[in-house]
């Protein structure tokens, strides 16, 4: 019989997946000279109670600890590590330590069950634990409420808004699970995040109203989700016509001005987004918002915009009517592609204020924009792909492009535009892209990108036109460039 311990929730939204099992010394860990002498002989030894396995996190927050008292006269102890939605594919299995405590790597949001036991000692004619101790943990940050599968979300949050705190709620929608969406959903003042319980099976949301999507005032994070936009003309993400935030007044250009802060972060991590016919972020014409931060990770946006979009003056990603800007936006092993009739001008257009206004009044005295380890195909064909009025030029503003393939993206200059044009940027870092245009020639990103990395080469995409940006182009391969889903080695 195995002993089972409750759940027990980490907080700061990691969670622990295996890195190596590094022997760690402990005050009498049970295997100097003293111990081999220990008085504990012919016995039946015992595991650790759950109760006593202690799990520390390090200082820098990137590993963790298990450890556990001595058993006297033990030979070593047993253990194993699972992720609990792979049972099949265990991390660690029936691995034999000889110290009280083993080393973990933190990553993010799987629950996992660790199983020990403790071994004889034959010297001692010591036997083997008859049980094995089992400690489920976790380090989702902790659940609000799961909401079932099935449920309408717009009307989930009529009927159950969230608490206007200020605070960070988390809500799990079911692995596997489908949900629908008939409306907006303002979350007003709280930090939310929808997420998957698993991160193997995604629930899947499809947008049933032409006005769904996610309206906020506050951070936001949506994970481990497949999203079908098609059925909507609004914006995916969009701050609120009404904030819900108390704005700071910052006098500039002689006139008075209201800018809404969000310092928590705005985060679409690990999802497929299908279908947006509108903006990705936009602002909603609201004077003016200034996020700190928006990241998409490890995600697919597919656009499908219609002639009719107003996205097509605009930009996917657009804070320019409210005038504000994102102080960091970060784009990292993604794929953004476009099989929709129409185009927005930018992939990125920020407003006019800048860091001249955010420094004294916010405290922004920087801002940085990166795109790493991306694919972009079809994206801004005709348009320019970014337009940043307000911090354009400045040597307080970073750049950095690295391991991205373009296709038929900005026929003006991927790289030009990215610098909205501004030549030879000390604050620029730009390294193995591709370029190519549609006819199956190459930017000369001269003056912009001056790495003299870029890749001329065709990166072969298997079926762009059915979404499988799979390369086979030697170059790219070699380098690992583009969304890292797309190379062979991980098909």
């Amino acid at each position: 019989m195995k002993k089972r311990h409750s759940l027990i929730k980490m907080s700061g939204g990691a969670c622990l997946a295996l890195f190596s099992l590094i022997a760690v010394s402990c005050a009498q860990d049970g295997f100097d000279d003293e111990t081999w002498n220990s008085s504990v002989t012919n016995s039946t030894l015992a595991s650790p109670n759950v109760e006593d396995i202690v799990l520390t996190a390090s200082a820098d927050g990137k590993t963790q600890t298990l450890s556990w008292p001595v058993v006297h006269g033990a030979g070593g102890y047993l253990v194993s590590l699972y992720d609990e939605s792979k049972p099949d594919e265990p991390i660690v299995k029936d691995s034999l330590i000889d110290r009280c405590s083993v080393n973990f790597k933190r990553e993010e949001d799987v629950n996992y069950r660790f199983l020990l036991q403790t071994k004889g000692n034959v010297q001692l004619n010591n036997a083997d634990a008859p049980t094995t101790s089992e400690m489920l943990f976790s380090t989702f940050t902790p659940t609000y409420a799961t909401i079932p599968a099935g449920t309408d979300l717009a009307q989930y949050f009529v009927q159950n808004p969230v608490p206007s705190t200020g605070e960070a709620y988390n809500f799990d929608l079911e692995g596997g699970a489908d949900y629908t969406m008939s409306d907006a959903i303002d979350f007003g003042n709280s930090n939310v995040t929808l997420r998957s319980t698993s991160k193997s099976n995604f629930a899947k949301i499809t947008f049933t109203g032409t006005d769904a999507g996610f309206v906020i005032s506050n951070g936001f994070t949506l994970k481990y989700l497949n999203i079908d936009c098609s059925a909507s003309a609004a914006g995916f993400i969009s701050m609120s016509k009404a904030p819900a935030v108390d704005p700071v007044i910052v006098n500039a250009w002689g006139a008075d001005y209201n800018f809404y802060v969000i310092s928590n972060p705005i985060n679409v991590i690990n999802c497929n987004v299908d279908g947006v016919n509108s903006y990705f972020f936009w602002d909603n014409q609201v004077t003016c918002w200034f996020p700190a931060s928006v990241i998409v990770d490890n995600s697919v946006v597919h656009f499908t915009t219609p002639s009719d979009s107003k996205c097509k003056s605009g930009a996917y990603f657009w804070t320019n009517k409210g005038s504000g800007f994102i102080q960091t936006l970060t784009v990292t092993n993604s794929t953004f592609y476009s099989t929709g009739e129409a185009e927005a001008k930018y992939f990125v257009q920020y407003g006019g204020f800048g860091i001249d206004q955010t420094r004294e009044s916010i405290g922004w005295g920087q801002n940085t924009i990166s795109y790493l380890n991306c694919t972009f195909y079809n994206v801004c064909p005709a348009g320019q792909w970014g337009n940043y009025n307000g911090v354009a030029g400045k040597k307080t503003s970073y750049w950095n492009m690295k391991n991205c393939i373009f296709y038929n993206c900005s026929t003006s200059g991927v790289a030009r535009r990215f610098l909205a044009g501004k030549q030879n940027q000390a604050t620029a870092a730009f390294e193995n892209n591709t370029y190519m245009k549609k006819d199956g020639t190459y930017d000369n990103p001269s003056g912009y990108d001056n790495s003299g990395t870029d890749i001329k080469e065709d990166p072969l995409f298997k079926d762009p036109a059915n979404g499988d940006f799979t390369i086979s182009g030697a170059a790219q391969v070699a380098r690992g460039t583009g969304d890292p889903r797309w190379l062979p080695s991980n098909q």
